[in-house]
């Protein structure tokens, strides 16, 4: 309390001008080491240099106020004293500067002054005194932050840099919970971003949050720590309000309405529990959270919106009720709550993410070029397959349309809610062994991005074979690898997944062709892959690869199913090798609509039926080492992982109906290459283009299971 207290008597300007002066609370990580300048708790902030009239407020000044240690009581607990654990940052220790009291009137001009330094103050006996200057630490733009809401609205977070921005707004709240600090209330709108000008490292870093204090004596109504306004759901404001935060930072974009106090009508109630509401649907809207699906981050922001999570540590007493000890006592209790259940899920995911140790190492985010929506990114290039040396540059050209990117998801999501579908529709769950086995030959995998985190798809990378550097660590020096190897397993949520790393990059597939025929032999024989997928392509045949299609064919008897990507060159270059090996399922890349994008090669005469799937603007999982989660690329090597994950779920779904004689025939034909494009025929839409088919299986989704099996059954009939 020191610290705002001894600011509060200042802050009535002397200036001779209306307003006051806009002042910043840095908010920062928990320091990696619990000390403290000279017994001193430092607090970084910002004060502008001019009253705040609506126009310009001058500079922003740099200041540093210490504030004495609290004495902490003998018994240990979490609840440690608001002045003894915020905002330390490890300093030198020079010598005690001299102290000169800052009389009233006097904080104006000090703040005002025009010395590029930074101001040190100290509290003393409850008084600010002044300690001296020392070189700027906050190297700002002399311009007005940004809102949290604003930002959300303008830039496109990473996951990282959610998670992050995540954790340092929990702590902060957890750290002054029962602090003058909370008398604001915090929201989208108070927490601001400062743009820096430090040379080349300047930008706004979603590490580096500010809370925009406002000092009175009157606290906001909407700011209390509880609430006895008769009707509300949720009584504990600070909670719900950091709650509110959570759900906008993981989703991307600000709620359609942020309470306050114009919002409110007659009825406070009302207002409160319609943003209540708000939240907790946009919490549970699976659509809106894309690369920020993290249970633990999920459990925090549930923790905060529900109710009865703090409501069980009452222990308030009413107005006029006797002493203060119960009133401490649930106070300590919820803040208790808080940690345990909104600090420390973020914490632990930072830490199973690796990102705890790299919180402040962050890059600026970028500043957007194009109007971007409130969950959409900019496209990037797909590197291409390797045609030849000279040619290896070629790429589907990027799309730029938001709309493709959104569809594209929803594409997605379409096909896990029918995977959902088919597993729901049998009783019996997945055993290991009846799981389907896709092998990925590509760049290789990096089992540290953040999709793979998550238990249940970790827990699915099963078997790693590095034909390049002969490493046994998981890696993926590219990223293409890991982005068709996420991708397969959205599609197919209960296939196991098998990674053999044969090039570096695509680039360097040209000449990689024997260690891509090593690892089809390796994938059929070591790992009994039912399909492998080959996401690139040569212009003339590599010998080898195809006598390892040969030799695996031979020793599965034809139980296995080899995708590839048929060309990114256009109608005047033919299908590329493998996808025109005779054994092989050659896909080409549509967009969402199903309509085959210019890129792809034309239809060879003998080839019977041209088949196609969503490979425009395809999010999914990039490296550990991007800003990024998670990357839009396009193209037939995307299309060709799309159409492998849909024939895994197709395996799996007669592997579960396997009951008798006839199901297992059906099981049977579907593990060949005939069999499983009688079944793509009869899911696949018809397109303008005379034998082209648009793969997708909404029409599947229509019917009952009993009708989507007939319509297996009916479609291998035909397959000897």
């Amino acid at each position: 309390m020191l610290a705002y207290n001894a600011l509060r008597e200042h802050m009535c300007c002397s200036c001779h001008c209306d307003g006051e002066h806009l002042t910043r609370l840095l908010l920062r990580p928990p320091p990696l080491q619990n000390t403290a300048h000279n017994g001193h708790v430092q607090f970084d902030m910002l004060f502008s240099a001019r009253a705040w009239k609506g126009a310009g407020s001058g500079h922003w000044q740099d200041v540093q106020l210490l504030v004495p240690r609290a004495k902490r009581s003998k018994k240990r607990a979490r609840i440690l004293s608001l002045e003894s654990n915020d905002d330390i940052q490890p300093l030198p220790s020079p010598p005690e500067p001299l102290s000169v009291r800052v009389d009233h009137g006097q904080f104006c001009k000090l703040i005002s002054s025009e010395t590029r330094s930074r101001v040190c103050l100290t509290v003393h006996d409850g008084k600010l005194h002044k300690t001296g200057f020392d070189h700027l630490r906050q190297i700002v733009q002399h311009a007005p932050g940004i809102s949290l809401a604003n930002l959300l609205r303008i830039h496109h977070l990473s996951a990282r840099m959610k998670v992050t921005l995540a954790y340092i707004l929990a702590q902060s709240v957890w750290q002054y919970y029962d602090s003058d600090w909370m008398k604001t209330a915090w929201t989208s709108e108070t927490i601001q971003f400062i743009e820096e000008c430090a040379g080349e490292q300047g930008g706004i870093f979603a590490f580096k949050p500010y809370l925009s204090v406002r000092f009175g004596d009157e606290e906001d109504p909407l700011a209390g720590e509880r609430s006895t306004i008769d009707g509300e759901i949720h009584h504990y404001p600070r909670v719900r309000a950091l709650g509110t935060m959570l759900v906008e930072i993981g989703i991307g974009s600000p709620l359609p309405m942020n309470y306050s106090a114009r919002t409110i009508s007659s009825s406070v109630a009302a207002a409160v529990n319609e943003h209540l509401l708000q939240a907790i649907q946009h919490s549970k809207n699976e659509r809106l959270w894309r690369d920020c699906d993290y249970p633990d981050y999920l459990a925090a922001v549930s923790s905060c919106l529900h109710p009865c999570i703090f409501g069980s540590a009452t222990s308030m007493p009413a107005v006029g009720g006797e002493g203060e000890e119960p009133f401490i006592h649930g106070l300590k209790r919820r803040r208790d709550i808080l940690y345990d259940k909104v600090v420390f899920p973020l914490e632990e995911l930072l830490q199973r993410t690796r990102w705890m140790d790299q919180l402040t190492s962050i890059s600026p985010l970028e500043t957007p070029t194009e109007s971007v929506p409130a969950h959409g990114v900019v496209a990037e290039q797909l590197p291409s397959p390797a045609k030849d040396a000279d040619d290896a540059g070629a790429a589907p050209p990027a799309q730029t349309d938001p709309e493709s990117k959104r569809k594209a998801r929803r594409w997605l999501l379409q096909m896990r809610r029918l995977n959902h579908e088919l597993a729901a529709a049998q009783a019996k769950p997945i055993s290991p062994a009846a799981r389907v086995r896709i092998a990925v030959l590509d760049t290789g995998c990096d089992d540290n991005a953040a999709f793979f985190l998550h238990s249940d798809h970790g827990s699915r990378l099963q078997e790693w074979k590095d034909w390049v550097d002969e490493s046994e660590q998981w890696q993926d020096q590219h990223g293409h690898g890991t982005h068709l190897v996420s991708l397969i397993m959205q599609i197919a949520p209960d296939a196991l997944m098998y990674v053999a790393r044969v090039a570096r990059s695509p680039d360097e597939l040209l000449g990689a062709s024997d260690n891509v025929a090593k690892a089809i032999s390796w994938a059929s024989k070591e790992w009994r892959a039912d399909i492998i997928s080959m996401s690139f392509g040569y212009a003339e045949e590599q010998r080898n690869i195809s006598r390892a299609i040969r030799g695996a064919l031979y020793e599965r008897d034809d139980a296995v199913l080899f995708f590839a990507a048929a060309s990114n060159y256009g109608a005047n270059e033919r299908e590329m090798f493998p996808a025109r090996h005779d054994s092989v399922i050659s896909i080409r890349c549509t967009n969402f609509d199903g309509d085959f994008e210019g890129f792809n090669p034309a239809r060879s005469q003998d080839e019977e039926t041209a088949f196609g799937t969503l490979g425009m603007d395809v999010p999914s999982s990039w490296l550990s080492t991007h800003h990024q989660a998670e990357e839009y690329k396009s193209g037939s090597s995307v299309a060709a992982a799309v159409a492998a994950a849909m024939a895994a779920g197709l395996l799996g779904y007669a592997g579960l109906r396997s009951g008798g004689c006839a199901s297992l025939n059906v099981a049977e034909k579907l593990r060949t290459r005939k069999g499983m494009l009688a079944v793509f025929r009869a899911l696949a839409t018809p397109t303008l283009k005379e034998r082209y088919l648009y793969l997708a299986p909404w029409k599947w989704m229509e019917g009952s299971d009993e009708v989507r099996w007939a319509t297996l059954v009916a479609a291998l009939s035909r397959v000897c």
